[in-house]
């Protein structure tokens, strides 16, 4: 997939006009990598090319500051020196107000500890190959044995001068929407990097192994990497509608959603026009919107020749699907459809998975889903495509049940682009209409 743009000149970041407390300030170093997912014993570090990381307890064998709260935390105090210009950050008088600044719940049970460690530890960083910086004033670090609450943190001069040089606006309401899912802080955070300075319009494309060294763990391979970002793309995509994203083969391409300021007090003063992105696929313009393409199981691989479906923002796959009516007899006062999915269980199918079908709303990529069981569930959720041939965007269908399952797809063609655009509402007429798998073996 080819999402080239020629340059153009830096669009200013529109979140310096929005409300002043509608945006948490962080520093880009924080933003461009992954911190500490689980408390390890000892000194961590991550480095990627244009920068580092690193975190030193108080003694060789005590714990790192890590998880959420240790998210939260640097965002607080970067957001707070950013915006009093001052070294020293007030905490409040107990946790419960720092609880409340975080906005997490003060009876967390590791709020305290989370602390503690923070508090003693030396945090270094550099960003864009500059020199490395401490994060704290090495004065004020806790000492062993020192337990008390502290009611204020202090700066290294030098962190907050390169604070004020390097902050990334983040949008308040997404972090709290984000605030237990550490992965998904640092994909968020991540992204608003990313896309900090680039155009309004422009593409911006990570590959699989840049995000790995980011955001990975020495265990993990890239096939094994993907399946867990993923997850958190995805938390992310839902939770903010100001980006769009795509995810194949070579990595992640995220871009703004929301036209450019002007454009939008264009708009407020016009009627409302459908509105279409153009974007390009393999050297061909495409009126779509950028897709994200949650995947719980690498995706199967598309035949020879094939060009990756290219769908629409609200999809599927990404839509919070309502529990769908099922496919069965019913009387005639209850016979019509009334939700925008339903889902269609093996009596009516002859597979052993649950399709789902849902209406399409105008758009033009027709989508079926495929469950294991009657239960809707986001993250055992297989999404194929079913033109110009059946493709598995996401999920993880074997070969042998994709077979099937595409079988069926094809032999009821008719019925999922009619319940698609609309012209099926009642469950009479689905029940009589939709045919069983063919036999194992079809060609």
């Amino acid at each position: 997939m080819s999402l080239d743009r020629p340059p153009r000149a830096r669009t200013p970041d529109t979140a310096v006009t929005q409300p002043a407390d509608a945006f948490i300030w962080l520093h880009a170093a924080f933003c461009s990598m992954a911190l500490p997912m689980q408390a390890t014993r000892g000194a961590w570090q991550r480095d990627i090319d244009a920068g580092s990381v690193r975190v030193e307890p108080s003694a060789s064998d005590d714990m790192v500051p890590s998880g959420p709260i240790f998210r939260l935390s640097m965002m607080h105090i970067c957001d707070a020196a950013f915006r009093s210009n001052s070294l020293v950050v007030e905490l409040g008088t107990d946790k419960t107000l720092l609880a409340a600044a975080l906005g997490i719940d003060p009876k967390t049970s590791d709020l305290a500890d989370q602390w503690q460690r923070l508090q003693a530890a030396r945090i270094l960083l550099s960003d864009g190959g500059s020199a490395e910086v401490s994060v704290f004033d090495a004065r004020s670090r806790r000492r062993v044995g020192d337990l008390g609450w502290r009611s204020a943190v202090r700066l290294s001069t030098k962190f907050l001068s390169s604070l004020v040089d390097h902050a990334v606006p983040l949008d308040r309401r997404v972090v709290r929407e984000l605030s237990a899912s550490p992965a998904a802080l640092d994909a968020y955070a991540w992204i608003r990097m990313s896309l900090r300075h680039a155009p309004a319009d422009q593409i911006v494309t990570t590959t699989w192994n840049d995000l790995l060294k980011r955001f990975g763990t020495a265990s993990q391979d890239v096939a094994g990497f993907r399946l867990t970002f993923n997850a958190a793309l995805r938390l992310v995509f839902e939770a903010d509608d100001s980006v769009d994203l795509a995810v194949d083969d070579e990595g992640v391409s995220v871009r703004r959603a929301k036209p450019a300021e002007n454009e939008s007090a264009a708009e407020a003063t016009t009627p409302m026009q459908p509105r279409t992105d153009t974007i390009e696929v393999d050297g061909e313009k495409q009126n779509e919107r950028l897709a994200f393409l949650p995947a719980t199981a690498p995706v199967a691989p598309a035949p020879e020749g094939a060009k990756p479906p290219v769908l629409r923002r609200q999809h599927l796959a990404s839509q919070k699907m309502p529990r769908g009516d099922q496919g069965v007899a019913s009387t005639a006062a209850d016979d019509r459809i009334m939700r925008d999915s339903i889902s269609l269980t093996g009596h009516l199918t002859g597979l052993a998975q649950v399709i789902w079908l849902r209406r399409g709303h105008g758009e033009e990529n027709v989508l079926v889903g495929v469950t294991p069981t009657p239960r809707f569930e986001a993250e055992r959720l297989t999404v194929l495509a079913v033109e110009p041939m059946v493709i598995q965007v996401s999920g993880g269908l074997n070969e042998k049940d994709f077979e099937r399952v595409s079988a069926w797809v094809m032999s009821n063609r008719d019925v999922i682009d009619e319940f698609w655009e609309g012209r099926i509402t009642s469950f009479s007429e689905l029940n009589r209409r939709v045919r069983k798998a063919p036999a194992p073996g079809w060609r």
